[in-house]
């Protein structure tokens, strides 16, 4: 059985080669998400297998970064709130690679990011995590973890701090 570690993005990764089927969210992590790291927009972390040659395929990545929102009126936000945006962590990205579907590698993205988001709450303030699904599918997939849609119809989700305890985090490497 494979052991897995959660890795910031790093040249030893193979981003190149990286495919979830979903082209913008591939081109991202080609492109983007190293460059977003060193301006100090968004983190992204990346699961590859502790016994990968460099250079390391990528099995899936999530990238979290800071926002604020207007939450007064979500499903689950707590009452009171200032009339100003509040912080929040963004699940800006989740992918996992083709080749690794089905294996419960989406789930394990998702505690691991549940709990670092936890922790910067817990350091800094915030109403909980946020993200923007792609499509309904994926809608499905946050609300089987307890994401809330922001509005009946909309992709944009939420699940309130105090719900952020909790699954099988992968060790961070």
């Amino acid at each position: 059985m494979s052991s897995f570690a959660l890795e910031i993005l790093g040249d030893c990764h193979d981003r190149a080669s990286f495919s979830s089927g979903l082209e913008p969210v591939d081109r991202y992590l080609r492109e983007t998400a190293r460059g977003h790291f060193a301006k100090g927009v968004s983190v992204t972390r990346v699961l590859v297998d502790c016994e990968s040659s460099t250079p390391k395929p990528i099995l899936g990545f999530f990238t979290l970064s800071s926002i604020t929102v207007d939450a007064k009126d979500w499903p689950g936000s707590p009452k009171g709130l200032p009339k100003h945006p509040v912080s929040a962590v963004l699940l800006g990205r989740l992918a996992v690679a083709e080749s690794s579907h089905q294996r419960g590698i989406g789930s394990m993205l998702l505690a691991s990011a549940r709990q670092l988001a936890r922790e910067t709450i817990h350091r800094t303030g915030g109403l909980g995590l946020v993200v923007d699904a792609a499509n309904e599918q994926v809608v499905e997939f946050y609300a089987r973890f307890g994401f809330r849609r922001e509005t009946s119809t909309g992709l944009r989700m939420f699940l309130p701090a105090a719900s952020l305890e909790g699954g099988a985090e992968i060790p961070r490497g």
